[in-house]
């Protein structure tokens, strides 16, 4: 019997480009803005050490996210994407061509965004073998990017650190690292949790850590993401 598991992959921050299990994607966000009056851009998928050839279909979906910060997508047939199909030999290179209908025009409106999806096609089947099939998604950011407005709160009716950090830019933000530090500035916990937040969506982070609303003032929280190299820091306040 032929047994089928998906490799998910996603986005990662700070790089230009990520591999997984021989294939590379790159870049590993695409964004189309209204200063260069963009209708396209192109990502590049390569392959190494493959022994085979791997079929792709490529599709878009609308990305929202709900009150709880979940996300929450809907198929879009009217995205560009050429070539929608396409076969990846051995140590060879694809690229792919993603448009809209016309050019960015965002004003002050919120950053509209999209997941361009590469699910791999299943191969014939073939009796008593295992098949890893790559589900990739690449996050594709329309319109201005606005400056980054984080709205953090510590919750108190948890018994251990909660934050809830609610995005109030136009644009999203991606948080891979949030870091408390003590008031010596010594590191005392850090979520890795890696979280999209869209233009006004709120997520809740947890830490282990129990910290009396007090001597909330006697911490800080460094948070990094993916609009700059160096985190921004926050007061710790109720």
């Amino acid at each position: 019997m032929k047994k089928l598991l998906y490799l998910l992959a996603g986005s990662v921050l700070g790089f230009s480009h990520v591999a997984w299990a021989g294939l590379s994607i790159s870049p590993v966000q695409l964004y189309l803005g209204e200063k260069s009056k963009q209708k396209s851009t192109t990502i590049v998928i390569s392959s190494k050490d493959f022994t085979t050839s791997k079929t792709f279909e490529a599709s878009a979906v609308r990305w929202a996210q709900n009150e709880q910060g979940e996300d929450i997508f809907e198929p879009d047939p009217n995205m560009i994407i050429n070539p929608k199909n396409f076969i990846i030999a051995p140590d060879s290179k694809q690229i792919v061509r993603v448009g809209l209908n016309q050019a960015v025009v965002n004003n002050d409106h919120p950053e509209k965004t999209w997941r361009i999806i590469f699910q791999e096609v299943a191969p014939p089947a073939q009796d008593n073998t295992v098949n890893f099939l790559f589900n990739i998604s690449v996050p594709l950011f329309v319109g201005r990017q606005a400056p980054i407005n984080l709205d953090i709160q510590p919750k108190l009716d948890t018994p251990d650190l909660n934050l809830s950090i609610k995005n109030n830019s136009l644009s999203h933000i991606q948080i891979s690292k949030i870091t408390l530090l003590d008031a010596n500035k010594k590191e005392i916990e850090t979520n890795h949790e890696m979280k999209y937040l869209l233009p006004q969506s709120r997520y809740h982070f947890n830490f282990k850590k129990n910290i009396p609303v007090v001597d909330f003032g006697k911490y800080k929280l460094l948070v990094q993401t993916d609009k700059q190299d160096q985190p921004l820091e926050f007061n710790l306040k109720e």
